[in-house]
C-alpha cells in the first residue's frame, strides 16, 4: 500500500492553503464536526484517535470533551496543517497531541475509544488494509464515527461551481476511476460497508446526513473569491489553465442569487455518517 501521491499532495500547496485559509475552512466544516463528536460521543477519561486531522479542528473539540484525565491523538501527513494544529492546541490548553504519519501504518501507545475524522479518511490507496491497521489501535469495543462525502451530483457546493466551468474548459475533465482515493472515494455505500466489514469492523452503521453548509464571506465577492481559490473548480482552472475571470463573473451570479435576505450564501452539503465497533 503506497500513499506517497496523497503525502506530497498535503504537504506541497495544497496543506499550505489549507493552513492560510484554516479558520474559514474550519467555520465551513464546524457542523460536520460537531456531527461526528455527537454521533461518536466521547466521554471524560476516554483516549480518542483523529484521523486525517488537519489543523486539529475535530481533535480540539473532542479534547474539550475527554478532558484533562483524556486525552487526543490527531494523526495527518501533512507537516504545516499538523505544525497548525500543535499551535491551536497549545494556545488552547487542551489534552491533544498531534503527529505527522501515514495514518495506515500508525501505532497508538494507547488503545483508543474512539475513533473520529471529519473527512480525513478517504484518501487512502488500500482503504481496507489501512482500517484494518487502524482498528488494531483500538481499545475492545471501540467505536469508530466518521464523515465522508456522498456522491458529487448531491453535494450543491461541489457540482454548481463545476457546472459553471464546464463550458470554460478547453478539454473534457479527466473522470478518476470509481473508488479512486480522493474526496468522493466513499460516496457508495455498499463499498464502504464492505471495505470496513474486511477490515474487521463489527455493526456497521451508514446513515446519510445533509445540511445547508455557509460559504465563507462577508458578501457575495468575497464567497466568490473563497470558492475560486478553494473550490472543487479551482483545480481544473489550474490544470487546464484557464481564464478564472469569466468562471468567476459567472460563480458571483449564481452564488448572488442564493443569498438569503442577510446576504449569507448556503449550499447543500451531503454526506454518509459511518459508525462502527473495533
Amino acid at each position: 500500500m503506497n500513499n506517497r501521491d496523497q503525502i506530497d499532495y498535503w504537504n506541497g500547496q495544497a496543506g499550505e492553503k489549507w493552513v492560510v485559509n484554516s479558520d474559514l475552512l474550519d467555520a465551513m466544516l464546524d457542523v460536520f464536526a460537531d456531527k461526528v463528536l455527537s454521533v461518536g460521543q466521547a466521554q471524560p477519561g476516554e483516549t480518542v484517535l483523529d484521523i486525517g486531522c488537519g489543523a486539529g479542528a475535530l481533535s480540539l473539540k473532542a479534547a474539550a470533551q475527554v478532558g484533562k484525565d483524556g486525552q487526543v491523538i490527531g494523526v495527518d501527513v501533512s507537516e504545516p496543517m499538523v505544525a497548525l494544529a500543535r499551535q491551536r492546541a497549545d494556545h488552547a490548553g487542551l489534552p491533544a497531541r498531534f503527529t505527522v504519519e501515514d495514518a495506515s501504518t500508525f501505532k497508538s501507545d494507547t488503545p483508543a475509544n474512539l475513533l473520529v475524522s471529519r473527512f480525513g479518511v478517504m484518501f487512502f490507496a488500500d482503504p481496507a488494509e489501512a482500517f484494518s491497521a487502524l482498528r488494531k489501535n483500538m481499545a475492545p469495543g471501540g467505536r469508530l464515527s466518521f464523515a465522508c462525502w456522498r456522491a458529487m451530483p448531491e453535494n450543491d457546493w461541489v457540482r454548481i461551481p463545476l457546472e459553471l466551468t464546464l463550458p470554460f474548459l478547453k478539454a473534457p475533465p479527466e473522470m478518476p476511476p470509481a473508488n479512486a482515493p480522493g474526496p468522493f472515494a466513499f460516496s457508495d455505500k455498499a463499498h464502504v460497508s464492505d471495505l470496513l466489514t474486511r477490515a474487521g469492523w463489527q455493526n456497521v452503521s451508514i446513515e446519510p446526513w445533509d445540511c445547508q453548509m455557509q460559504i465563507p464571506g462577508a458578501d457575495i465577492a468575497q464567497n466568490t473569491r473563497f470558492m475560486m481559490e478553494l473550490g472543487p473548480a479551482s483545480r481544473l482552472i489550474a490544470a487546464q489553465e484557464l481564464d478564472p475571470a469569466p468562471i468567476a463573473d459567472a460563480l458571483k451570479q449564481k452564488l448572488a442569487s442564493l443569498a438569503d435576505p442577510e446576504g449569507q450564501v448556503r449550499m447543500k452539503a451531503a454526506v454518509w455518517i459511518v459508525t462502527a465497533r473495533a
